[in-house]
């Protein structure tokens, strides 16, 4: 498949943006809202804009594919961290975690809904559900067809509380569209450029703001559904423009290529790294450290990617096969394209 240099650029903007979020102080009310538009629904556009469902002759390939890519990351990342969870962690962790069932993280794994152990990999399972409903979409379906039930998917949590599904399945109907659009407008995607586009973006940008405003002040679950969603979608294109800004500037970069390869890892450890830096800090400086200090969240995000770089080297050389990698899985995935 073709890398793409802006790619491995938002995607280091985008696990940024996660491990600052996990990292206090977190950015609230709308100015919060507004960067969560560019940290999660950012990964699903890259991940929507890079699936191509003709690779796939059959449901069985497709499935087998996005198993090893998605799946085998999510359980080898879980039982890692839920064998130390009941060695230590409870324990650092303090009441709060010596109260849960030792059972009720592996009830957690199986229904895909990850909260006590790696509760970041709950995006895997999400993108898992999305990527399979979107595929029998495509398969089954007239594009006009596949896009009005993508844009209508969101408001199917209005229905009902729909967030206690396996397998994160409310979050994949949430964030759907983030995904779908830019896989079926990849083409104009890739020819999104030039002093025209950056005009659209800023425009899109202003009234993507402006819906955000309306989200923040809403009390109503369809609309305030409704305007998240467009908000989010028009806040994309000044991201797509940026990273492909970035891209032009530096059109080669070994350090985002990497980081960009191996966020499937970023994503289960940043957290226990994180929580390693509170524990410190705390300790040393009291629980007001954090309070309202963004400097400390900048530098220990960049902090937490630099650490993430000994594991990252440790299970590509020593452990691929944790994340779907190496000789054994190449050979097989693709023959079963």
């Amino acid at each position: 498949m073709k890398r793409y240099t802006w790619v491995d650029y938002a995607k280091v903007i985008s696990i940024c943006l996660v491990i600052s979020f996990h990292t206090p102080p977190r950015p609230d009310g709308y100015w919060g809202e507004v960067v969560g538009m560019l940290r999660m629904p950012a990964f699903f556009l890259i991940a929507g804009f890079l699936f191509k469902a003709e690779r796939f002759a059959t449901l069985r390939s497709f499935l087998y594919h996005r198993s090893v890519q998605l799946l085998l990351p999510y359980t080898s990342f879980f039982f890692i961290f839920y064998i130390l969870w009941l060695l230590v962690g409870r324990s650092l962790a303090g009441s709060e975690d010596m109260a849960i069932h030792p059972l009720i993280p592996l009830w957690e794994f199986v229904t895909g809904n990850p909260k006590t152990v790696v509760a970041p990999c709950w995006f895997l399972c999400c993108l898992f559900s999305m990527q399979v409903i979107y595929y029998l979409l495509m398969k089954y379906l007239p594009r006009l067809g596949v896009i009005a039930i993508v844009l209508l998917m969101p408001f199917l949590n209005c229905l009902d509380n729909l967030y206690s599904l396996p397998w994160s399945l409310a979050w994949a109907f949430r964030y759907m569209p983030f995904y779908a659009i830019p896989n079926l407008f990849r083409e104009q995607i890739l020819g999104f450029a030039g002093r025209k586009c950056s005009v659209v973006a800023l425009l899109t940008l202003v009234a993507g703001m402006g819906c955000m405003a309306l989200h923040h002040r809403m009390d109503n679950i369809w609309v305030d559904t409704f305007t998240e969603i467009v908000g989010g979608l028009l806040l994309l294109p000044i991201y797509i423009l940026l990273c492909k800004g970035i891209a032009h500037c530096h059109p080669a970069d070994s350090v985002a290529e990497f980081i960009g390869k191996n966020t499937i890892i970023i994503l289960p450890i940043q957290n226990y790294i994180i929580g390693v830096f509170k524990i410190v800090c705390i300790h040393f400086y009291g629980p007001v450290f954090f309070e309202g200090n963004y400097v400390a969240n900048i530098l220990i995000t960049l902090a937490v990617l630099l650490l993430s770089v000994i594991p990252i080297l440790v299970i590509n050389r020593y452990f691929p096969a944790m994340i779907g990698r190496g000789a054994f899985f190449e050979e097989r995935l693709s023959g079963n394209h």
